[in-house]
């Protein structure tokens, strides 16, 4: 049926019945009974894909998954180094982050370092699922972090210290 092949009839124990020794009303009823068994297997073999289906379906449904957009504008600090600006999500009860971190290096004239990605610093937080929704807090956090010398007024003349980095500021907002 499936492959527009001919229907080959067996008796009982699996043998091709002869039409010639066979009468014809029984080929025809050994016919019948062959059809509805191709049929009745197609069927089932169609119910159980859909059952797999509906499982997989009712699997996703019931571990939903959500995500969070992040488009970072600009950072108003004057910092006068570059530095690097982490954002991730973090559950202030239970004191820890529940995200990586998405970082963006910032130069010392304001402007991101790669700037080809000056209008397109976008961050998504893939992955959150109800039972992260389910937390009582959840909150926005943005680090920065400066990376230069030790201090600011480091002149020249001065054993150079560059690339260290230091914690300069931190925000949060809460999203729940």
């Amino acid at each position: 049926r499936i492959l527009d092949l001919d229907l080959v009839v067996r008796d009982e124990d699996g043998n091709i019945l002869d039409p010639e020794q066979t009468s014809t009303i029984s080929l025809f009823r050994a016919h019948e009974i062959a059809s509805k068994q191709v049929e009745e297997r197609l069927q089932e073999e169609k119910s159980q894909k859909q059952n797999i289906d509906i499982n997989r379906q009712a699997k996703f449904a019931a571990t939903p998954s959500f995500a969070l957009f992040v488009n970072l504008k600009n950072v108003v600090c004057k910092i006068g180094e570059d530095a690097e600006v982490l954002m991730s999500l973090y559950d202030p009860l239970e004191s820890k982050f529940i995200s990586e971190n998405y970082l963006v290096r910032w130069s010392s004239c304001g402007l991101p370092k790669d700037i080809d990605r000056l209008h397109n610093l976008r961050a998504v937080f893939t992955d959150l699922g109800s039972k992260d929704l389910k937390r009582e807090k959840i909150s926005f956090v943005c680090q920065i972090v400066r990376v230069g010398r030790m201090e600011l007024r480091d002149n020249n003349t001065r054993k150079l210290t560059s690339g260290l980095r230091r914690p300069f500021g931190v925000a949060g907002s809460p999203l729940c």
